[in-house]
């Protein structure tokens, strides 16, 4: 056997004992990914892109051209890629194991483009598009729009581990005309990501915007599509106006949020939210429905006393709710400016006083671990306040006030066995005022909910009283009204002044010996 030979198998034999570690430490090897981005005039650019760990949802921002090391696994890669007045949005997946290379090429971009059939004209017209992995609300997402004269494009991928949206407005900015929202969603991103809607297979949604209780003149409308999956946090403004609205808005089936806000200025000239409105509609082609944000009489709100593990709580912060949002399937309300102070009551003495300063508190409560079994009593009293607002001239819902009696014992997690009340004038106009002298039908609803806590409901209070009292002078004196059942719904009858504001304080009694008392002031004005 010749030497160089010899020297061959030694050095060959000596591998598997490197290779095991036994003469050193193993170097670990490096898992590398390198994305190549061209836009659509077929230039390589260098922009940031997503990349999405399939398994652990990981994300990491990787520029393109640049080599990154990553752990071992399968990733999606999503990019935007501009080229003049073009966006293009591209997913792709890749296995990342050694070293790995993936381009990204805008020139397969295929047209983005949602249509009306019959077309509309003359309203602001708005087409935004997301790429996304996976299909809940924890999946990662690039977006663009097709807005300032950009044209919309997205790479076609047969991929599962890829979604795709697009969603479209039309949109009247004075809210005379009607508006329109689609929205086409999908695994993967198909061969024409474009698509036409009919007019005819769309649902309607009238849309009323009210001023009053809302502490300013003005409103915005908008849409977002929900529920979970991509798409889900692209968001519309539809109108921005300074008056009351009633306008029409045509989706395309599915699930959408309707949002309302209240913009306001501050004193010193800064921009502010009041507050805001949403709520949730189930969209079915031909079918139409009704939202109203702004509704009179904001007060008190829907929460009742809860012992949980022997300790009383109530929330301080929910006295100015719109009685049409109970914050329960999708509804929502949020109102800025209010501060309260609540005691509670045992056996003729005060055992516990708190308070909602407004500002600097988060979620401000009375809490009162129970000492004894027995009957309480537990009274809030609200006032809007916000020094750096002035709220609007004339504002109604400014005070609110609610007690509760109901019984509680030690180590105990139950609702207290007392309902809320929420006041719903009807017949009102868009600034919820009622014509001086007329006959307003005031909706008395008892409602029970369970809004937190891992508490037993138990069984509703059994009604024995319902009596209604409305004030003309701000609470001075008050007089009693009649409450009678009107198509099935306990209603005070108040005949109207001929100018001013009315304030509503319903008591229900119970069979158990508690009750309710909410008093609401300025509920809706005259005139």
């Amino acid at each position: 056997m010749s030497p160089f030979l010899k020297r061959t198998l030694s050095a060959a034999a000596l591998i598997p004992a490197l290779l095991l570690g036994t003469t050193g430490p193993a170097v670990a090897a490096t898992n590398t990914l390198t994305i190549t981005a061209i836009n659509r005039s077929g230039a390589k650019v260098s922009i940031w892109t997503k990349v999405v760990n399939l398994d652990s949802g990981r994300e990491y921002s990787v520029r393109a051209g640049t080599k990154r090391t990553l752990p071992k696994g399968d990733y999606a890669v999503l990019a935007l890629i501009t080229t003049g007045t073009t966006n293009t949005l591209g997913g792709r997946t890749v296995k990342v194991s050694g070293t790995s290379k993936l381009t990204v090429d805008a020139r397969y971009g295929k047209r983005v483009d949602l249509r009306l059939s019959p077309a509309v004209t003359r309203l602001g017209h708005d087409v935004r598009a997301q790429i996304c992995t996976g299909t809940g609300s924890s999946g990662s997402e690039v977006d663009t729009s097709a807005g300032n004269g950009f044209t919309l494009y997205a790479i076609p991928t047969a991929s599962k581990k890829i979604t795709f949206a697009a969603m479209a407005t039309w949109a009247d900015p004075d809210g005379v005309a009607d508006n329109y929202a689609v929205l086409h969603r999908t695994v993967g991103v198909p061969s024409n990501p474009s698509r036409t809607f009919y007019k005819s297979q769309l649902g309607t949604t009238t849309v009323e915007t009210r001023r009053g209780p809302t502490g300013t003149q003005y409103s915005d409308v908008a849409v977002q599509p929900t529920p979970n999956g991509c798409g889900n946090r692209m968001y519309a403004g539809l109108w921005n106006l300074n008056r009351p609205n009633s306008a029409k808005i045509h989706f395309s089936p599915g699930s959408w949020e309707i949002r309302g806000f209240f913009p306001t200025y501050a004193k010193n000239g800064d921009h502010y939210s009041l507050g805001e409105q949403s709520t949730h509609r189930t969209v079915v082609a031909g079918r139409s429905s009704f939202v109203r944000f702004g509704g009179a009489s904001w007060g008190p709100g829907f929460h009742v006393p809860v012992t949980y593990q022997g300790r009383i709580s109530y929330p301080l912060d929910d006295m100015f709710q719109d009685p049409g949002f109970n914050g329960l399937n999708g509804n929502h309300n949020y109102i800025a400016g209010d501060r309260a102070k609540a005691t509670l009551t045992f056996g003729g003495k005060v055992v516990k006083t708190a308070y909602d300063t407004g500002f600097g508190q988060y979620m401000p409560s009375l809490e009162y671990q129970v000492k004894k079994a027995g009957w309480y009593t537990l009274t809030n009293t609200a006032s809007r306040y916000y020094p750096e607002i002035a709220f609007q001239s004339g504002m109604l819902s400014t005070g609110s006030t609610v007690t509760y009696r109901f019984h509680a014992k030690p180590n105990t997690s139950v609702l207290a066995q007392v309902a809320t009340i929420q006041h719903m004038p009807t017949g009102l106009n868009g600034y919820n005022r009622a014509r001086p002298g007329s006959v307003t039908n005031v909706a008395l609803k008892l409602n029970r909910y369970v809004l937190w806590g891992d508490v037993k409901r138990g069984a509703n209070p059994t009604l024995k009283s319902l009596t209604t009292k409305v004030s003309f002078d701000g609470g001075r004196t008050w007089k009693a009204v009649p409450v009678k059942k009107i198509n099935g719904v306990w209603a005070a009858v108040v005949t109207n002044p001929a100018s001013g504001a009315v304030a509503l304080r319903t008591r229900a009694t119970y069979t158990s010996g508690g009750y309710t008392e909410a008093g609401i002031q300025r509920a809706y004005a005259i005139g």
